[in-house]
């Protein structure tokens, strides 16, 4: 009874003080309504200085205006028997103890509401949203806090197309709802091309074709009308359409319709390029070197994240100085190096380096043995591949990360979704989810984009441990498949199918697909590291070991290495060598951040071998991360054979993890 009592204050809409389920009358004046509202939002109590500076720059009195305003504020707030309009000779605040106060409802829930919440949370959280923040009060003669009510209309529309975004999400594809909240995100963000393609997506897939034309027709009309290029977008309807509409639904003449006239500047994703200078060295080891580049070019050729400048091209520069050589080809990157015999090895010293000023990116060392000069120049390829892909993928993400997210380009958006996903956060992920949205509306042909959605979801069930797995899985599965039709030589779109697949449980599948992406790119280290992930649980773990290893020595550096001691954690634990497991696992929980499985790897594996001291500093990380965290979430994520789950049920009751 006493919560149905509380006063209220609503600011996400017109101002409202709600006082035993009624709504009182509102001061007239503007100045009291925003002083309210700011007063509201503030965590901590504000100095009369300040708020006379905000309020009333202008003034002849600001203090004995800011003093009327207060006492405005008593009338409207406090009670015979309750002051919350607290102010002393300095400061100034709001006792919110007995208040509801919505905008500090959705704050305050909003990051776990995101983050775990069922549809019913999730709705419970947007009936708060009556519309923009104060909506309709403005505060004229006050900059100060004109500009602060624009920062909160801007942040609680942005909280609120995340809370449309994720309902929308999770609601099953058959759901009504689902269409609706898509509208509604629709006249929140009106402009964003993500929300406007998933809307036309959901309605393909419900079959409501003339329904999916509409919206077409009229969301293409509503960016004309504001002068903004709707040729992406149109481009990536088209896409849309042919990935999900029935088989002869749409003639030819219909899909044209949709594909981007001729006057429109294509949507094509301009990925930036690399022109690798053929290697330098001793006149008796030019024939190693030459090989070495040309070995270089054709895997960066078949790895597809990025243009690379042919062969033939590039040796016919090998006299020009860096800058010149690129601006004829107009590359973004230049890389070059040296090899020269050391002992009984080969050394490659490369740098990458900035045509335009010269300016060195990167620089490196690789040693083989050269024992072996047939296998000399495709081990170091492989190496320097990793080296300067990796490097290179680091810039353009540093870049995009400069550029507001309404002007990013398809490349740029993707880049955002990475370094987005790679927090391995709820927020992370669903921020990721929305760039890479962004990308494939920017460019419905870029397969990369499609790529690293299905891995968002691949996160979301395999890490997040979401409500909605199913749904996850086969979202994971959908993206991915897309990914592969776009670009069936790319091997990432490859990798994503296969550990989708191993998502839904279709373990040879998954491993068919791996080996698929290994094929078209040997030195796509992802791939060798999934391979080994799904052989150490369900294949074989020889095999898994010497995938982990190639994967390693790909990408020695890498961010995902824990999980590469993961792989070898179960693999040695299958082969029966505990405590080398053991010593595996503890590198696992140092290097795993906030993933939460691979902590709970490292504490049972360490318990399984009698290291209980070390394996319990595990379980309070556990514990900190997900209180709630038990044996079944762990089986449930990770498909492994009895072997194991007999081993890891056993260390579970020793480290009191319930069931």
């Amino acid at each position: 009874m006493a919560s149905q009592l509380m006063d209220r204050v609503l600011l996400l809409g017109p101002l409202q003080v709600i006082h035993n389920g009624v709504p009182l009358n509102q001061p007239p004046s503007r100045k009291v309504r925003a002083l309210l509202g700011y007063l509201a939002m503030s965590r901590r109590p504000v100095t009369r200085e300040k708020l006379c500076e905000l309020f009333w720059d202008v003034a002849d009195d600001p203090r004995s205006e800011l003093r009327w305003c207060l006492s405005k504020l008593r009338r409207l707030l406090d009670r015979p028997s309750e002051k919350r309009i607290i102010a002393d000779r300095e400061q100034v605040w709001i006792d919110a103890g007995s208040l509801d106060i919505d905008a500090q409802s959705v704050t305050l829930r909003m990051q776990k509401t995101l983050a775990d919440g069922s549809p019913g949370e999730l709705r419970s959280l947007l009936t708060l949203f009556r519309g923009d923040f104060l909506e309709g009060l403005s505060s004229d003669g006050a900059p100060s806090i004109e500009n602060w009510l624009a920062g909160q209309r801007h942040r609680f529309s942005q909280m609120r197309q995340q809370l449309l975004e994720r309902l929308s999400s999770v609601l099953p594809p058959e759901s009504d709802d689902r269409i609706e909240y898509l509208r509604e995100c629709i006249e929140v963000a009106p402009f964003d091309e993500a929300v406007h393609l998933e809307l036309v997506r959901t309605l393909l897939r419900r079959g409501l074709y003339a329904e999916a034309q509409r919206q077409i027709d009229v969301s293409v009309a509503r960016f004309r009308t504001e002068a903004i290029d709707p040729g992406p977008l149109e481009a990536a309807f088209a896409a849309a359409q042919r990935f999900t509409s029935k088989p002869g639904f749409l003639s030819l003449i219909d899909i044209a319709r949709f594909d981007v006239p001729s006057s429109v500047p294509t949507a094509a994703t301009q990925k930036p390029t690399l022109l690798l200078l053929p290697f330098t060295t001793a006149p008796e080891s030019v024939a190693d070197a030459d090989s070495i580049t040309s070995d270089i070019i054709f895997g960066f050729a078949k790895l597809r994240s990025f243009s690379v400048i042919a062969r033939g091209t590039a040796f016919s520069l090998r006299s020009l100085p860096p800058g010149t050589a690129a601006a004829l080809v107009r590359a973004q990157y230049v890389a070059s190096g040296h090899l020269r015999r050391d002992g009984n090895g080969y050394v490659v010293s490369v740098e990458l380096i900035d045509p335009k000023s010269d300016r060195i990116f990167w620089v490196d060392e690789f040693r083989c043995d050269a024992n072996d000069s047939h296998a000399v120049p495709p081990l170091l390829a492989a190496r320097i591949i990793t080296g300067l892909d990796a490097e290179i993928h680091i810039i353009e993400r540093s870049r995009a990360l400069l550029i507001p997210p309404a002007s990013l380009d398809a490349w740029q958006a993707y880049h955002r979704g990475l370094t987005s996903m790679s927090r391995f956060t709820s927020d992370g992920n669903l921020e990721a989810q929305h760039f890479f949205n962004r990308a494939i509306a920017r460019d419905p042909t870029f397969s990369r984009s499609y790529a690293g959605l299905s891995f968002t979801h691949f996160h979301s069930a395999f890490h997040l441990n979401v409500p909605e797995s199913k749904r996850e899985i086969a979202l994971a599965l959908e993206t991915a498949e897309q990914a592969l039709m776009v670009d069936p030589s790319d091997p990432a779109a490859h990798c994503a199918v296969g550990r989708a697949q191993w998502l839904g449980r279709a373990h040879e599948g998954a491993i068919d697909g791996l080996n698929r992406s290994i094929d078209l790119s040997p030195n796509y280290a992802f791939a060798h590291y999934s391979l080994a992930f799904v052989q150490c649980q369900t294949g074989n773990p020889e095999i898994a070991i010497a995938a982990a290893d190639i994967a390693a020595r790909l990408s020695p550096l890498d961010p995902m290495m824990f999980g590469t001691y993961r792989v070898r954690t179960f693999a040695l634990l299958r082969l029966g060598k505990v405590q080398e497991a053991a010593q595996c696992a503890k590198l696992v929980g140092l290097n795993a951040g906030d993933h939460v499985h691979a902590h709970a790897v490292s504490a049972l594996t360490l318990a399984a071998a009698g290291r209980l001291d070390e394996a319990r500093e595990e379980r309070r990380r556990i514990r900190d991360l997900r209180p709630d965290y038990n044996f079944r979430q762990f089986k449930e994520v990770l498909h492994m054979l009895d072997d194991l789950t007999d081993i890891y049920k056993k260390a579970a009751s020793l480290l009191e993890i319930p069931e």
